[in-house]
């Protein structure tokens, strides 16, 4: 079987009728509807943090600078703006700037107007120029939200924003100048008391070797190592919030495993809210239903391995394990 299609309704509703909250058919009321999706968004964002809850890591590619070594990465929350949305037209009319807005900033209309990703192009005096055309024409003036992109902002081959990741796991760099275009080169992702022990971070070199990333909120900080002299291509392999609804009605496609164990565990989450006391069983199975999620995402051990230039000299000596190959 493949994915499992649910609402945020299917998994409310499951939630409450494990800990007979609700009886089979009965209807869920608006206010219990609020209640429980707004636990059911606080348990996704706190699986978020471990990362077996996750997923998967997702690989994006992100194009570095010469001469820059310190960057912000994801899209922050900006804030409104009214305008008027014309059919067809790139244009937003009638805007009061605000002071924050900058172009390459993703742009969503609260009446559904605009394509998806859609950016800012340019700024006016009381215009708003985006990439796309508007697919639909304002009831009256429309509210526009908006962010505000740090360095690293969308995804260099699908265009994708990209969200300030809460971890990053992997990384390489490929060099994308003459001569050199499709050499890859690995990066080790490594700690802030490592990175901050670099005496001089700035040093030049002709690519990033090693990788710090600060999880700041609302933007993420990059620090790679040495100080690029050329550009090239950052592939940053991230772990990111488990998506949020925005509705009861939200449809979303979970991997195997997923819905199971968020009915059980939504359940033991609103239990003391509705004055019951979750079953055996049912305890029994949000912990067996998560552990399976985290076995399956644990991956792989990873397999020790020396360069071969340590040991090219002990090939033929079996116990080169024990001293890697610098004994005489």
């Amino acid at each position: 079987m493949g994915a499992v299609t649910s609402t945020a309704f299917d998994l409310c509703s499951g939630a409450m009728r494990a800990i007979n909250a609700l009886e089979a058919g009965e209807p869920m009321g608006a206010q219990d509807q609020n209640d429980v999706l707004q636990a059911l968004n606080d348990m996704l964002d706190s699986w978020s943090l471990d990362h077996l809850m996750v997923v998967a890591s997702t690989e994006n590619f992100v194009n570095f600078t010469g001469g820059q070594y310190q960057y912000t990465i994801g899209n922050a929350p900006g804030g409104t703006f009214t305008g008027t949305v014309t059919s067809g037209s790139a244009i937003i009319t009638g805007v009061t700037v605000p002071s924050t807005l900058a172009v390459n900033a993703f742009l969503t209309s609260n009446q559904n107007l605009f394509p998806a990703n859609v950016q800012v192009l340019s700024i006016g005096a009381n215009t708003v120029t985006m990439t796309a055309n508007a697919i639909g024409t304002g009831t009256g003036a429309d509210t526009v939200t908006y962010g505000i992109p740090g360095n690293f902002y969308k995804d260099g081959v699908t265009g994708q924003p990209i969200a300030r990741p809460l971890r990053i796991t992997e990384a390489f760099t490929r060099i994308t100048s003459s001569g050199n275009t499709g050499l890859d080169y690995p990066i080790d992702i490594i700690t802030e008391s490592k990175y901050t022990a670099i005496g001089y971070k700035g040093v030049p070199g002709p690519w990033p070797t090693a990788l710090y990333y600060n999880p700041t909120y609302p933007l993420g900080n990059i620090y790679v190592y040495p100080n690029p002299s050329q550009a090239g291509t950052l592939h940053l392999w991230m772990d990111q919030v488990l998506s949020s609804f925005t509705s009861i009605t939200q449809t979303v496609a979970l991997p195997q495993g997923y819905s199971r164990a968020i009915k059980a565990n939504l359940a033991i989450e609103i239990a003391s809210e509705y004055g019951k006391t979750p079953a055996a069983t049912l305890v029994a199975r949000a912990r067996e239903s998560k552990a399976a999620i985290r076995n399956l995402n644990q991956g792989p051990a990873v397999t020790a391995f020396f360069d071969a230039d340590i040991v090219r000299g002990k090939r033929n000596d079996a116990g080169w394990i024990m001293h890697g190959g610098f004994t005489p």
